[in-house]
């Protein structure tokens, strides 16, 4: 029976709720909870308080025998003459170390859970679960994700032989990144601007390798076991198929990542091997937020209470033969879930998506998600597709070939719309040219179907429609368009330049039906 179960066993035995408990001991209802569920264990002092309410020893409660008295007898005689009672003071000596055994061992594995929205525990250690704890300095030193307010090493006594490898962002700030994993078991990265004439620090990721010396502030380390780890995170965790692909922090089977949903971008992955923790990354995911390490079903898992991963929903991406539907998911998963995609991956995984979109059915692909609400499946992916920062003509072909896919009505043909208006505003020109595109069947009703379409999702943002009816006037008439274009390019500026509410109804159908 665990220290938990037995708190348990006492409480109920006295007939009292878990808030009462918590009340009587000055703690919260959640803490109550988290001790009898092994989450996190009672400091000395708690149970010190828990022996008292309950009527017995810390012992007793622990688990940890005291030493009955052995009967009276006679002493046997010492070399020098006088008894002396050795073997009770070994007992004693020995029940005093298993006690303190026992409290470190549930203090060492349980850490109370410091969430990260607020701050618990101690006010000098990390106040969230995004941090490494240095154990073998003394007091105990560690680095927390987020703002720093001193230079690096932060406060922290710490010597890292790697090199201070800097790089140039985006925003012109610089990122450092210390540590060689092979000889400090450690590496760190961390951004550093200048704004207002004041410097900001913030550390971005935290890695760990080869020691037992450093762990999470749950106490879990490299070589923690899969059960140490599930039974300290719990079903916050999501199982992760073995990475195959970029710079892997160190060999390993699969790996866990906990990123539960009020620490925003904030993630702890361990890397598991035969097992065992073989390393642990701290990481702030910043653009990815809590999509991070979402459940995909195709690379990433819920787990079971044991650990393993819960294949349920998985979505076979060997399966033979894969459809269009089917298809267009795999593809979406991979370029919004997976790290570190080289160029080739990327310019693939892209060309699947749109190329499959006249064809997908997206009633079944609501399916695939395997989420409570599968609207919210295709609505996610129908936000992605509209907020695509560039469009070549090519996916703008499909994109309006995919206007008339299956399953592609009521709310989701409108959404469908701000999806062709996006388009349309990135490439006015490309767009029209994919109108005038001859694919050598009747597309009447499709092109028809796209100008009003378009027309009607660019209507919510005039501003879009004027930019786009300026670039379509720079275009018309040139060499840059061929006759058929340039017909084409003429209808599409009509339906922009004169709006209409969405109701296209009595608009011309094609060039030749313009006014003169």
């Amino acid at each position: 029976m665990t220290l938990g179960q037995r708190i348990s066993e006492y409480r109920k035995k006295l007939g009292i709720s878990q808030e009462e408990l918590g009340a009587r001991l000055g703690v919260s209802r959640q803490a109550v909870s988290k001790w009898e569920t092994d989450i996190a264990s009672p400091d000395m002092e708690n149970l010190l308080a828990l022996s008292r309410e309950f009527g017995i020893s810390v012992a007793e409660l622990t688990a940890t025998p005291e030493e009955t008295p052995p009967e009276p007898q006679a002493p046997e005689p010492s070399p020098t003459g006088k008894g002396f009672p050795w073997k009770g003071l070994c007992f004693a000596l020995l029940a005093c170390v298993l006690v303190l055994g026992a409290l470190w061992w549930n203090a060492r594995r349980n850490v109370e859970h410091l969430p990260s929205s607020s701050a618990q525990g101690d006010p000098d250690g990390p106040q969230t679960d995004f941090a490494l704890v240095f154990d073998w300095m003394e007091p105990p030193e560690f680095l927390e994700l987020g703002e720093q307010k001193e230079d690096y090493p932060f406060g922290v006594d710490l010597f890292l032989q790697g090199p201070d490898t800097v790089v140039t962002g985006d925003n012109g700030e610089t990122v450092h990144t210390l540590g060689d994993l092979s000889k400090d078991h450690f590496r760190l990265s961390y951004t550093q601007y200048e704004d207002g004439g004041q410097t900001y620090r913030i550390l971005t990721m935290l890695e760990c390798v080869g020691t037992k010396e450093i762990s999470t502030p749950r106490g879990i380390h490299v070589g923690s076991t899969k059960a140490e780890v599930v039974g300290v995170y719990g079903m916050d965790l999501v199982y992760c198929v073995k990475q195959e692909y970029g710079e892997l922090l160190t060999e390993h089977d699969y790996y866990y990542a906990y990123q539960p949903q009020e620490a925003f971008s904030l993630s702890l992955c361990f890397f598991m091997k035969d097992g065992l923790v073989a390393g642990i990354r701290v990481e702030n995911m910043q653009d990815l937020g809590n999509d991070a390490y979402a459940v995909d079903n195709l690379y990433t898992f819920p787990i079971l209470t044991n650990g393993d991963p819960d294949y349920s929903h998985r979505q076979d991406i060997y399966q033979e033969p894969v459809d269009a539907t089917r298809s267009v998911y795999i593809a979406w998963n991979a370029l919004v879930t997976r790290e570190n995609l080289s160029a080739e991956e990327r310019y693939a995984y892209r060309r699947d998506v749109f190329s499959s979109l006249p064809e997908m059915d997206w009633q079944e692909f609501m399916q695939l998600g395997g989420s409570d609400d599968p609207v919210t499946t295709a609505e996610a992916f129908a936000d992605w597709l509209r907020n695509q920062e560039s469009f070549s003509e090519g996916e703008i072909y499909y994109i309006q070939r995919g206007s008339m896919a299956k399953g592609l009505d009521g709310a989701y043909s409108e959404n469908y719309d701000s999806i062709l208006a996006a388009a349309l505003a990135y490439d006015p020109v490309g767009f029209a040219k994919q109108l005038a595109y001859d694919s050598g069947a009747d597309e009447s009703q499709l092109r028809t179907h796209v100008l009003m379409s378009a027309a009607y999702g660019i209507d919510y943002t005039p501003t879009r429609a004027s930019a786009a009816v300026e670039k379509l006037d720079a275009a018309i008439g040139t060499n840059a368009l061929t006759e058929e274009e340039n017909a084409w390019a003429r209808l599409l500026r009509y339906y922009l330049a004169n709006p209409n509410n969405g109701d296209y109804s009595d608009y011309p159908k094609t060039p030749e039906d313009l006014p003169a």
